[in-house]
């Protein structure tokens, strides 16, 4: 009867749980459960980003910001933008009032912004001479379209719609600049690493111009790297990057890591046959010292027989039982509930996708920009970062979940695929 009852209780527990899968996994793509349409429907991102033009409409109607030439002297973090005109929708006021307009004053002074125009001729660009840009950023960086290379007369030709542009010569390198999108973008992510490292701030924070910022990005950005740095002073071991984006769509039961799950598995039920065997020694030992007192009881109840099923119906059924819930349910669940309230930060070595944002400490600022400013440019610059990481020796991490969301599209495209840049978990932030 009590085996029986036991039985029954797991499996209705074990009904329960598949029951909150089914419903909880929707948006986790690795779980059988996944909804593509529910998955990717927008809940906190739309939330943000009616806020972030509410915010902007109030800044158009106050005063215009006066101009400071004086650096602020507690400047935490130096995030750089670099941003090319788009065709389909203008995503580069989002992303830079999405990054400033939850700040008190005193978080405010912990960041200089500073963005990059990086059309060839500035002036294409549907944000150049914006008001809102002018009021935001600390600092607006862009090429000197005339090919003055930095000559007065190029200068004034871009510093029409503000005075506080600052212009740069277009060939950097003065060795020639291709026409490739991958050059261009190296290079244009060089210039705001190089304007960071000017800089002095700790941190440099590379954003990209499409995506949007949850309302505590600062300090859970802060707690992230001084976490990082502690761990980093006790491990001996340094880090390259903090993620503030990763897509979820890469973060699942992944074909490559079949023998890490077997060896899980493995491990599993040797932990249960290990207690199983202690369980039968202690059960040998009790009989063994107190067989007179239980003599007439063992002969109505053969406890041997129900301990022999007790143990089979663990190893036989249950625990595969749970083994297929836990793949059922996903990856991305089963992370969620292993960091219930929110884990801060994790280590993310390999399926790191994609450079909508990163932090990085200044300390390896040098070596980024030697990376990005000169050729080869044959991969994108995630690519790059990674592969510099691994050969340097250098860890990989990213704050979770993310304080950053892709604004890109998300619709079904003509192949009927939907965009992979996204993360889920921050859909569900509130």
């Amino acid at each position: 009867m009590r085996l029986s009852k036991a039985n029954t209780s797991f499996w209705l527990i074990w009904a329960c749980a598949l029951l909150w899968v089914s419903i909880n996994s929707y948006d986790d793509p690795s779980s059988i459960f996944f909804s593509r349409r529910r998955a990717f429907q927008r809940h906190y991102s739309a939330t943000r980003e009616a806020e972030v033009e509410a915010y902007l409409q109030n800044l158009e109607k106050s005063p215009p910001k006066t101009p400071s030439t004086t650096a602020k002297e507690n400047e935490f973090f130096c995030v750089g933008i670099p941003s090319v005109n788009r065709t389909d929708k203008e995503t580069l006021r989002l992303t830079v009032g999405s990054l400033v307009d939850t700040l008190a004053e005193g978080e405010r002074a912990q960041v200089h912004l500073v963005v990059l125009l990086a059309d060839r001729n500035p002036r294409d660009h549907a944000s150049y001479g914006s008001r809102w840009l002018s009021d935001i950023a600390d600092e607006v960086i862009v090429y000197d379209f005339d090919g003055k290379d930095g000559s007065e007369e190029g200068k004034r030709s871009v510093k029409e719609p503000d005075d506080a542009y600052r212009v740069i010569p277009y060939d950097l390198r003065r060795r020639g600049r291709g026409d490739g999108h991958t050059e261009n973008i190296h290079i244009d992510h060089s210039v705001l690493v190089e304007a960071c490292r000017h800089h002095g701030s700790p941190y440099f924070v590379l954003v990209e111009d499409d995506v949007i910022a949850a309302r505590d990005w600062l300090p859970r950005l802060w707690n992230g790297v001084a976490n990082l740095e502690r761990r980093s002073t006790l491990t001996g071991h340094d880090w390259l990057y903090l993620r503030l984006f990763h897509s979820e769509m890469l973060m699942g039961w992944n074909n490559e890591e079949i023998v890490s799950y077997l060896q899980i598995i493995a491990g599993i039920y040797a932990a249960l046959g290990a207690l199983i065997y202690l369980a039968v020694r202690l059960r040998r030992r009790r009989r063994a010292t107190r067989h007179r007192h239980y003599k007439t009881l063992e002969l109505r109840v053969p406890q041997s027989y129900s301990f022999s099923y007790m143990a089979s119906l663990a190893l036989g059924l249950w625990t595969p039982a749970c083994i297929v819930l836990f793949f059922l349910a996903g990856r991305v669940t089963l992370h969620r509930l292993m960091t219930f309230g929110g884990a801060g930060i994790r280590e993310m070595p390999k399926y790191g996708c994609c450079a909508q944002g990163y932090a990085f400490p200044t300390r390896q600022l040098e070596g980024l920009q030697n990376l990005l400013r000169n050729p080869p440019f044959e991969f994108p610059v995630d690519m790059v970062i990674e592969n510099y990481a691994d050969v340097k020796g250098l860890s990989k991490w990213a704050l979770d979940p993310s304080i950053l969301q892709h604004l890109g599209m998300v619709e079904p495209s003509s192949d009927g695929k939907l965009n992979a840049v996204w993360n889920f978990s921050f859909e569900r932030l509130r």
